[in-house]
């Protein structure tokens, strides 16, 4: 199982790696036009700064969907399944569905609730 592991993290290690440095390289080169372009201070605080605290529903979506997804693990684990059966897949594709179902609610019921 370990053997088999290996490959997939790497592959999916290189993916993240690439576009880390992509979102990095991107970053700069609008910073530097920014500067080019004698942009004001405000409009690149709200561009680089402020982009990530404008959005918390987004830690709030994958520590919902990492929760479901850790429970389905156990559910699993406590049911005996193994690797080859198909309800494994089933159960961990239903509690991710389910996360990001719950999160839409939650982000709904807010939305409308101001």
């Amino acid at each position: 199982m370990a053997d088999e592991l290996i490959p997939i993290t790497l592959f999916v290690g290189m993916y993240w790696m690439i576009a880390y440095m992509t979102r990095v390289l991107s970053d700069n080169r609008v910073r530097r036009e920014l500067i080019n372009v004698n942009a004001d201070a405000a409009t690149i605080e709200h561009l680089f700064l402020k982009a990530k605290d404008e959005n918390p529903g987004t830690s709030l979506k994958w520590g919902i969907v990492a929760v479901a997804i850790g429970g389905a693990l156990v559910a699993i684990h406590l049911l005996g399944l193994s690797a080859e059966d198909p309800l494994t897949y089933g159960a961990i594709f239903l509690a991710g569905g389910s996360a990001l179902l719950v999160h839409y609610a939650l982000i709904r019921s807010t939305d409308t609730g101001e």
